[in-house]
């Protein structure tokens, strides 16, 4: 039962007061307590594992079996701890609202972004359908989806990572809630999609009064979002106040580190070009077919890629930037053999690579890829030595029994880890240690070419700075090049000697990192850049 107390500070939309969490007895939050007023924004930071999504699921009792909670939560006095599941299910969505991390998860993907708003307000708003369909149809356009180019009857396939997160935010704000709790909403997004995200977060913070929490783990967003900033680390809160006064102050180690890590750049040496690239592409284009509009129409085609041209030399590390659907995963297919090219050129060490026809195997081993998504990545039903060992099926004379073995262990030192890990499940381990595993297994076949595709953006600020370190001494020990694609622009700047930069299937902009950083040309590459979220000094 939702229980009001009298004695409750008025000023505070929610007073989170000695929760403590356990789950089947292991213990997930320790006397955690803060306050969020009408009108502001909280941060909670944190990395992996810290407590911060729990305490978000916590507010909401979104818990799972074998949780053991107590302490306070009182939203505007009431108190929420207790509650029942018919009382706690009035509060979700109506005076609460949610925002996931991973929009294509939290959406339907059968129902249109219409119907998803409204549900919302046809279940606790207590209105028609048509009135709910109208309420959605003003939210969306709220967020910054107008009806002219975003009707109702739209699918969430048909939008971007940044539209659909907009209607993510439109579901929680349908009602207007008093508390908006917002779980990692910009991680997936590249730096312009993110700062209009933050944008309409805080636009709808003044023009609600609501309480907005913001979990992330990137101090940079809260920074310059934030009027209140929570450090969480194992489950406790470790520092906690203004965000310029944490900020400036630093006063827990903890927090210097996160701050460290936040701005860390890899100890590297410049590198010197060789005359012979090794990787060359030359005047690429890549179409897509699109659908007939009618019956006996013409062909039409989406040119994804656009006349592209660039190189790249031996031990250098090259970044490739741009915003979600530029071209860079289709440039990225055409290299690596996956997809066929309408015209230009691309080679290897001087050796053509032709998509869908038999490729030599010397061609293939030369070129190995870490994805986004190590866990993803995996077949969990193998143990680490045959996932690392998968890339062994391009060598002709693979080696065998103790000498595979010999290898693996080599291979996982080489990236951190130790020999005896190869015995495990990937299940077994850390996002960070994923990762590690995943640069082992490109490893393992010393290609000549690495490609990073976004293989940093999940990780936590003091993981991120380890791996970007791990990739930077590998160049040295093995003779190594990178293509980094990022929509990380202070990764790319910290971890890269060239950049290209991509729009609209274009290369728009291409030259040294620092150059590029600091004397953008191109109007899009200079929106690019200030949108990047900077920490203070």
């Amino acid at each position: 039962m939702i229980t009001t107390n009298s004695n409750h500070h008025t000023d505070a939309q929610l007073r989170v007061n000695g929760l403590n969490l356990s789950i089947h007895e292991t213990p997930i939050l320790n006397s955690v307590s803060f306050d969020v007023r009408a009108g502001e924004v909280l941060g909670i930071v944190g990395e992996s594992g810290s407590g911060k999504s729990m305490t978000a699921y916590s507010i909401l009792q979104l818990l799972p079996d074998g949780s053991s909670l107590s302490g306070s939560v009182e939203l505007e006095g009431q108190q929420l701890i207790g509650a029942s599941e018919s009382e706690l299910c009035d509060v979700r969505g109506d005076v609460v609202g949610m925002i996931f991390q991973e929009p294509m998860t939290a959406l339907n993907p059968v129902q249109t972004i219409g119907q998803q708003v409204a549900e919302t307000v046809y279940i606790h708003g207590g209105v028609s359908r048509r009135a709910a369909l109208k309420v959605a149809r003003e939210t969306l356009n709220r967020v910054g989806l107008p009806e002219a180019e975003f009707a109702l009857d739209r699918y969430p396939h048909e939008l971007s990572g940044g539209q659909r997160q907009r209607v993510v935010i439109a579901m929680a704000i349908a009602l207007k809630p008093r508390l908006l709790i917002a779980d990692e909403p910009t991680t997936a997004l590249d730096v312009t999609t993110q700062a209009q995200i933050l944008a309409v977060l805080k636009r709808l913070v003044l023009e609600d009064r609501m309480a907005l929490i913001l979990i992330t783990h990137d101090l940079a967003v809260v920074a310059n979002v934030a009027d209140h900033l929570v450090i969480m680390r194992h489950g406790n809160i470790v520092e906690q106040g203004g965000v310029q006064e944490v900020l400036a102050t630093k006063a827990h180690p903890y927090t210097r580190q996160l701050f460290e890590a936040s701005g860390h750049k890899p100890d590297r040496e410049g590198t010197s070009l060789t005359d012979k690239p090794l990787l060359k592409v030359d005047g690429l284009i890549r179409d897509y077919r699109l659908p007939r509009t009618r019956l006996f129409g013409p062909s039409r085609y989406f040119r994804a890629v656009d006349d592209v041209s660039f190189q790249l030399h031996r031990g250098e590390s090259l970044g490739l930037v741009g915003e979600s659907g530029c071209g860079k995963s289709t440039l990225t297919r055409a290299i690596l053999g996956l997809d066929t090219i309408q015209g230009g050129v691309i080679t290897i060490d001087g050796e053509t690579v032709n998509a869908h026809h038999t490729m030599a195997l010397s061609l293939r081993r030369k070129m190995q890829v870490v994805f986004q998504d190590p866990y993803g990545s995996f077949n969990p039903r193998h143990k680490v030595n045959r996932l690392v060992a998968e890339p062994f099926h391009l060598v002709k004379d693979a080696p065998t029994g103790n000498a595979l073995r010999a290898v693996i262990a080599e291979v996982l030192e080489s990236v951190g880890l130790a020999a005896s890990d190869a015995d495990k499940y990937i299940h077994e381990f850390s996002g960070g240690q994923r990762q590690r595993i995943a640069i082992a297994r490109a490893l393992v076949i010393k290609p000549a070419l690495i490609i990073l595709d976004e293989a940093v953006s999940a990780l936590d600020v003091s993981i991120r700075a380890q791996i970007l370190d791990l990739l930077a001494s590998l160049v040295d020990t093995h003779d190594l090049s990178y293509l980094f694609i990022s929509h990380d622009l202070s990764v790319v700047r910290s971890i890269t000697d060239r950049v290209l930069v991509m729009k609209a299937g274009k290369l728009v902009e291409q030259g040294p990192t620092e150059q590029v950083f600091l004397h953008p040309e191109h109007p899009y590459t200079q929106s690019l850049i200030a949108a990047v979220p900077q920490l203070p000094d």
